[in-house]
């Protein structure tokens, strides 16, 4: 009977293999290094009485004992990774075990065998001794296994060497070891799916990348810094100009000094805009960020437009004309103003007398802008034609034509047989020809950008609710948890993108640094780990940036000063946060009893 379980132990030798080389977990690669360990011993257990060749005493044996051991030794190891002082120590007793079950060879007493497993077993404690701070339950079930295991060795070594009297019985060792592998393989599933239930809705939701994120975050300080030194200067322009033309007495001088300011107020603007737009780009997690068409009134764009460009007009003793209207459109306003922008600065530009005329009709369903002019049209001067025709302006002018689905066209126009200028015609498309993509809302799944925020007691959790910025995350949950607590959350919800622990005491900062560190490696799938923590006893204190976590300084005199890093890090959505304070209505009810009590890891 035993000879037939070499074909089910090959099997599930074959299946621990797998994930011992090809899962990215560490956790799991260790958890099948276990499962490992013990089928070798399985074949001890079933044949040290069928197949002399791997009876105790031979080399054979000895390998397996070996083997069986370093395998499930090394389940052992690196269950608190990024501690070096940890891991260092736990080499040596996984050594010496290693060594110890090679050495079973010599050991022909049965005295020395016991010896030699009592020590072994030692090791394996020894091992659990460097998971301070981890989980009870990962203690108990590390001594567990560690006394299952030494147990099933124990009784094989019984049956081979004790006298016949002291030999357990066969079945008791073969019922020991299939509970020893049953629950080792049950632990290895289990954990398996349990990081397959953290990683649930994890490709849903935005991945935080820490190194872009911080990559982000000094680009827009940079552009926030350049952003206010070039005010100044701006500023400084107009207000020269308005001096100068206020105290001018000629009115070529005025007109030029007129035609200063109105640059600068059009080149403020544009800067601003592309300031906005910059700061969008490089803004860190991204969201599709798409032009949505709408319902806009066609006064709304025009307006704005014909009075910044009436100043240059009269600059140029041009008359600019335009009839209000009560269209409306559906389109997008940014992407329609800078095609019209571009239209009406080529009008004017490139026109020396006469004026301009900006006209709305109908055609069919469809809204026909033109900008008429009476300057030297597209095709007899080749600036105007670069400029109106084949520009880097007219590539733009075609890009946001075809994003909001609009067609565009620059021509020349007559009178009489002769040139009069050119005409730039913006024609935007009915209400039933936009597509649905644009018009309908989309029916993709939208991802939920979440926050789990955690304190180190029920007084620091009230504290940093009240001052957290929060409209950076479309759902946050504040709750009293430690890591594990957190990671059970994870298991039972799916994973967050973002967790963030808050340590109201200078104190406390070591403890919820270990607590972050713990989580991530509890997780493996490494999320956004942010320590906001009490820097009232620190001398400059800045934000630091690291593999396992983002550290935030927070004065608590000036806590919404020091929070506001977070709306740089994550800037605010469209959506608006929702806010999970179950966790902080009960903190605030027992808050007086227990204000003082920190959070345990377990």
């Amino acid at each position: 009977m035993t000879l037939s379980s070499f074909p089910v132990l090959a099997i599930l030798l074959g299946i621990a293999l797998y994930p011992f080389f090809a899962n990215h977990l560490p956790n799991q690669r260790q958890n099948a290094s276990a499962v490992i360990g013990v089928v070798l011993m399985g074949f001890l257990v079933l044949s040290h009485e069928t197949i002399t060749e791997i009876a105790h005493g031979t080399p054979q044996h000895a390998a397996l004992l070996m083997l069986s051991f370093l395998f499930f030794g090394n389940g052992f190891l690196g269950r608190k990774r990024g501690d070096i002082t940890a891991e260092g120590s736990a080499l040596l007793p996984f050594g010496m075990g290693v060594f110890l079950a090679a050495a079973d060879i010599l050991a022909t007493s049965l005295i020395a065998q016991m010896l030699l497993i009592t020590v072994q077993l030692a090791c394996l404690l020894a091992i659990t001794r460097t998971y301070n701070n981890l989980p009870k339950v990962t203690l108990l079930k590390a001594a567990y296994f560690s006394l299952m295991y030494c147990a099933v060795n124990v009784l094989i070594h019984f049956k081979t060497t004790a006298p016949n009297a002291w030999q357990p019985d066969q079945s008791v060792i073969i019922i020991s070891y299939y509970v020893l592998l049953g629950t080792c393989l049950f632990h290895m599933c289990f954990q398996d799916f349990s990081r397959t239930r953290t990683k649930k809705g994890w490709d849903e939701q935005t991945k935080v990348d820490q190194d872009l994120m911080k990559l982000a975050f000094r680009g827009r300080r940079v552009l926030k810094d350049f952003r206010h030194d070039l005010r100044q200067p701006l500023s400084t322009l107009g207000i020269l100009a308005s001096v100068g033309k206020a105290i001018s007495k000629d009115p070529e001088v005025t007109a030029r000094y007129q035609h200063i300011q109105t640059a600068q107020k059009a080149l403020k603007n544009m800067l601003e805009e592309f300031f906005d737009q910059l700061g969008s780009a490089i803004r860190y997690p991204v969201e599709e960020n798409t032009a949505q068409l709408q319902k806009i009134s066609i006064d709304e764009v025009l307006n704005p437009l014909i009075e910044e460009y009436r100043m240059l007009a009269d600059v140029k003793e041009l008359q600019i004309r335009y009839v209000p209207s009560n269209l409306t459109v559906l389109s997008n306003k940014e992407a329609l103003s800078k095609i019209i922008r571009n239209g009406l600065d080529n009008a004017i530009k490139y026109t020396s007398k006469g004026g301009v005329v900006v006209g709305l009709r109908r055609r069919n369903s469809r809204i026909c802008l033109q900008i008429a002019d009476t300057g030297s049209g597209v095709e007899n001067n080749k600036v105007a034609a670069h400029n109106k025709g084949w520009g880097h302006g007219s590539n733009i002018v075609r890009d946001l034509s075809e994003q909001i689905q609009a067609k565009t066209e620059c021509r020349n126009r007559y009178y009489n047989g002769n040139l009069a200028g050119s005409v730039f015609e913006v024609i935007l498309p009915g209400e039933g020809e936009v597509s649905h993509h644009w018009k309908l809302p989309s029916n993709a799944i939208q991802s939920t950008f979440e926050a789990q925020v955690m304190a180190m007691n029920h007084e620091h959790l009230l504290d940093i609710q009240r001052c957290l910025p929060v409209k950076g995350f479309d759902k946050v949950d504040f709750n009293l948890n430690g890591a594990y607590r957190a990671y059970l959350s994870a298991l039972r919800k799916g994973m967050s993108p973002v967790y963030i622990m808050y340590a109201g005491e200078a104190g406390h900062k070591e403890i919820a640094s270990k607590q972050l560190k713990l989580l991530g490696s509890m997780l493996d799938y490494e999320p956004c780990c942010i320590l906001i923590y009490n820097a009232s006893e620190e001398s400059n204190p800045q934000v630091e940036f690291s593999r396992e976590m983002i550290r935030i300084p927070m004065n608590p005199n000036q806590a919404d000063h020091s929070l506001h890093i977070i709306s740089e890090l994550f800037p605010c959505r469209d959506t608006v946060p929702s806010i999970n304070q179950s966790s902080v209505g009960q903190a605030q009810s027992v808050s007086n009893m227990h204000a003082k009590s920190p959070i345990l890891s377990t």
